[in-house]
Parts: C-alpha cells; sequence; structure tokens
C-alpha cells in the first residue's frame, strides 16, 4: 500500500498537534493601569492559606442551633410559668427579632416613667414613643 507524500505529511502534522503542549503558568500583573503578562507571580508577598479558617460545616452549626434551643427549652430554676413561656416563645424567633423584643423590654418602662413629668410636652413625647413601643412590640409577637 503506498502513500502519497501530502497524506503523510497531513497525517504527521495531526500527530504533532493532537500531542498536549507544554503548559506553563501565566501571571497577569497589573500596575498603574498597565497589564503585564509574567512567568513568576507579581507580588513578593507569599500567601498561604493554611492559616485560613475554614467555614464550619452546617451540621456542626444546625447541631449548636439545636443545643441552644435544647437549653432554652429547659426551665430554670426559680423561673416561673410565665417566664419559662416567655423564654420559649423567643427562643424560637429570629435573631434580630429577638433582640429588639430585648431592646422593647428594656425600653418600655423607661418611656413609662418618663410620663410621670410636670412637662405635658414630654408626656406627650413619652406616650406617643410608648405607643410605637407596644405596637411594635405586638407586630414581633414578643
Amino acid at each position: 500500500m503506498s502513500f502519497k507524500p501530502s497524506v503523510l505529511a497531513l497525517s504527521a502534522l495531526l500527530c504533532v498537534a493532537a500531542c498536549p503542549a507544554g503548559a506553563q503558568t501565566v501571571y497577569k500583573c497589573g500596575t498603574g493601569g498597565a497589564v503585564k503578562y509574567s512567568d513568576r507571580p507579581c507580588s513578593r508577598r507569599v500567601v498561604t492559606t493554611d492559616d485560613a479558617a475554614v467555614p464550619a460545616p452546617a451540621d456542626a452549626r444546625r447541631a449548636r442551633q439545636n443545643r441552644a434551643l435544647a437549653q432554652a427549652l429547659r426551665r430554670r430554676p426559680g423561673e416561673t410559668e410565665q417566664q419559662f413561656a416567655l423564654r420559649r416563645h423567643r427562643a424560637a424567633m429570629l435573631a434580630e427579632d429577638r433582640a429588639e423584643c430585648a431592646r422593647l423590654d428594656t425600653r418600655m418602662p423607661v418611656e413609662r416613667a418618663s410620663m410621670i413629668n410636670p412637662d405635658p410636652d414630654e408626656v406627650a413625647k413619652a406616650a406617643a414613643a410608648l405607643a410605637t413601643s407596644r405596637k411594635r412590640f405586638g407586630e414581633l409577637r414578643c
């Protein structure tokens, strides 16, 4: 069987093209708006990822949340039934809502105390603030 020279040349060319080229790492460096390509890293700063924080897996996070919820569902010594029910209810709330409820718990007694003031303007402001706090307290179902 005889091959034509062009077929042999074409097959040799295809074999060479199919061989993998030697891969080389190229770094793209940009300084002052100019882009420069290099075979070495752009910076002398060495970054290691050995010390990087590893995020906790979802299972570990879920386990911590379950432990915190289980603690919230246990009755504490000296706690009344009403206090226990409130704490259990708030444990099921979102963290942001729970924090806002705690702020409202602190703010509303101060606003009530501000209503005992001889100045009628201050009393009106305190009453308006207390009404706003109570409304938000109800919306959150604290």
